[in-house]
């Protein structure tokens, strides 16, 4: 359940959300054109060429805000889709390494990996929404952990292999810190701070028309719009991105499904397929 600005953004369909902010958006600047137009006397704003350079001053530093903005909110969801791809590689990579095992050391590690898999795509994909956790999951990793410590203690070989396999489910650990930690964290102080941020920066975008100058109102009307739409069809995308797990960006579980598929298809004493 969302419980600030960001997080109903994220979640709420792209045209929903931009109707909803857009339409009240448009009405307040051009009602704002008209009053402005209005109390302004005419010359002054024709004369007032100092006004008008700062005013694109403000509107120019304005843009580049928001294009870093949703510049930094593409990298990051385009980081994101790397680190569910190398955790479920590393998974995969995990069953390889573990098929080299000797039978009786590799006990049930197959069945933990697998079950790890579950877990993450049945139970804590949903959880990912606005950063959250499924503890299970952990639990499975802990037990993989110790599964690969136990099946180090067969023989010399399975010593080796287990350090290998370690390595491997470090990997998957950090992959999954970097998964858990998505979007502006599931804390209340930086998400909400944030919303407050993009709220004013949603009124500066609707009042930044009203002092841009042309000599015609219904041009100066057109111009605000497109500004308006511009800046806010902006702002809502870049929220969406900053919630890679959430709304229809959302990331889908595609490579731990694919993951679990090869694992069930592999034999515990091979190679992978």
């Amino acid at each position: 359940m969302a419980s600030n600005f960001l997080e109903w953004l994220a979640e709420t369909p792209f045209l929903v959300a931009f109707l909803v902010i857009a339409i009240p958006g448009i009405l307040i600047s051009t009602l704002g054109i008209l009053l402005v137009r209005a109390f302004y006397p005419s010359e002054y704003r024709i004369t007032g060429t100092a006004a008008h350079a700062k005013i694109n001053y403000m509107a120019e530093i304005y843009a580049v805000m928001i294009g870093l903005f949703l510049v930094s909110a593409f990298e990051q969801y385009q980081d994101m889709q790397t680190t569910v791809r190398n955790e479920a590689l590393a998974l995969r990579a995990l069953s390889q390494t573990a098929a080299q095992f000797s039978p009786e050391a590799q006990g049930s590690l197959f069945d933990l990996i697998q079950a790890y898999l579950r877990t993450v795509i049945d139970n804590e994909w949903p959880l990912l929404k606005f950063g959250d956790e499924s503890q299970a999951a952990q639990v499975d990793l802990d037990r993989i952990f110790a599964s690969i410590a136990a099946a180090g203690r067969y023989s010399a070989e399975d010593r080796g292999i287990a350090i290998q396999a370690q390595q491997i489910a470090i990997q998957v650990l950090t992959r999954r810190a970097e998964r858990l930690t998505n979007g502006p964290g599931n804390g209340d102080a930086l998400p909400n701070m944030l919303s407050s941020v993009l709220l004013v920066l949603t009124l500066v975008a609707i009042a930044l028309p009203w002092f841009v100058y042309t000599p015609y109102a219904i041009v100066h009307i057109l111009l605000g719009t497109a500004l308006v739409v511009v800046f806010i069809s902006l702002i809502t995308l870049a929220v969406k991105m900053l919630y890679p797990f959430a709304g229809e960006l959302m990331l889908q579980p595609d490579d731990f499904v694919a993951a679990l598929q090869t694992l069930t298809d592999l034999p515990k004493n091979g190679s992978m397929p």
